[in-house]
C-alpha cells in the first residue's frame, strides 16, 4: 500500500515537473500574479477624450507640448515643394557619382574615406527622407482609419507622429522600422507604456527578440481582434491562430473564439 501511494506521489511529481518544463520562456515570463484584467472596448473607452479611434480622442491630443511645440528639425513645416524634390535628387545623384568614382580608384591601405557629401546636402537630404516618411505614414493611418486625423492641422499630425516615432526608439525599435509602434500608438495612445492595464502590452512587444519578430505589429492585429472586433489586420489578412501564434499566450486569451488557419 505504501509503496503504491509513493508511486503515485512521484508520478504525478514527475508530471508536474514534465508540465512546467513544458512552458515556453514567453509563457513563464508572463505567469505572474499581477495579470491585469482582459482588455475590452469598453476598458480601452477609459481615460480617452472620446470613444472614437481617431487622434483627438487621445489624451496627448491636448498635450500643447506636442501639439504646439514646433520640432527642432522643423520638418513639421517643412514643404516637399518642386523645388525641393528637385534639388534633393540632385544630392542623391551627386553622392553617388562621387562613391562610384572614389571606389572605382586603388586608394593606400588605412587611407579614410573622404566626405562624400557636405553636412549641410546631407542635413536637407535627411530632412526630407523624414519628412516623406511622415507623409507616408500620415496618408496610412487615413487610410486605415478614415476619421482618425479628421480637422487636425498638417503640423500637429507630424508632431504627433514624431513623438510616435521617439517612443519607438524609446522602446528599443530602431528609427528605421517605427511602423508598428505608430500603429500600436494610434490605438492606445502615445504613453501606452505608462499605462497600467497596457502593462503586458508593453512586456509583450519588448520581449527578447520583439524586435526581430515584429511583435508590434503582432500587438497591433492582437489589440484589432480583442478591442475593435476585426477580423482582418491592417494589410488584409484574416486574423488566426496561426497570426497571433506568438501573441497568445503570453497575452490574454480572447473572449470571442479566434478562428483557425484551416477554418
Amino acid at each position: 500500500m505504501i509503496k503504491k501511494i509513493l508511486l503515485t506521489l512521484t508520478t504525478l511529481t514527475t508530471l508536474l515537473l514534465l508540465g512546467c518544463n513544458a512552458q515556453t520562456s514567453a509563457e513563464r515570463y508572463f505567469s505572474k500574479p499581477h495579470m491585469v484584467v482582459y482588455v475590452d472596448f469598453e476598458k480601452w473607452k477609459e481615460g480617452r477624450l472620446c470613444s472614437e479611434l481617431r487622434f483627438q480622442c487621445l489624451p496627448e491630443s491636448q498635450d500643447k507640448a506636442i501639439t504646439d511645440t514646433p520640432l527642432k528639425n522643423g520638418v513639421d513645416s517643412f514643404e516637399l515643394t518642386t523645388k525641393a524634390q528637385e534639388k534633393f535628387q540632385k544630392i542623391v545623384k551627386q553622392w553617388q557619382k562621387d562613391y562610384d568614382e572614389y571606389h572605382s580608384k586603388a586608394h593606400p591601405k588605412g587611407e579614410k574615406e573622404p566626405m562624400l557629401i557636405s553636412d549641410l546636402d546631407k542635413e536637407f537630404f535627411n530632412k526630407v527622407k523624414e519628412k516623406r516618411f511622415l507623409k507616408k505614414m500620415e496618408a496610412s493611418l487615413e487610410k486605415e482609419f478614415p476619421e482618425f486625423w479628421k480637422d487636425t492641422p498638417k503640423v500637429v499630425r507630424y508632431r504627433w507622429l514624431q513623438h510616435a516615432i521617439y517612443k519607438a526608439k524609446k522602446l528599443g525599435y530602431t528609427e528605421s522600422m517605427p511602423n508598428g509602434i505608430i500603429e500600436l500608438c494610434a490605438r492606445i495612445g502615445l504613453n501606452f507604456d505608462n499605462d497600467p492595464k497596457y502593462r503586458e502590452i508593453k512586456e509583450f512587444i519588448t520581449l527578447p527578440h520583439a524586435r526581430t519578430r515584429a511583435y508590434d505589429i503582432i500587438a497591433c492585429r492582437y489589440i484589432d481582434f480583442t478591442i475593435f472586433n476585426k477580423d482582418i489586420d491592417m494589410v488584409g489578412r484574416p486574423i488566426t491562430d496561426w497570426s497571433l501564434r506568438q501573441a497568445i499566450p503570453p497575452l490574454p486569451k480572447p473572449k470571442r473564439p479566434l478562428p483557425s488557419l484551416g477554418e
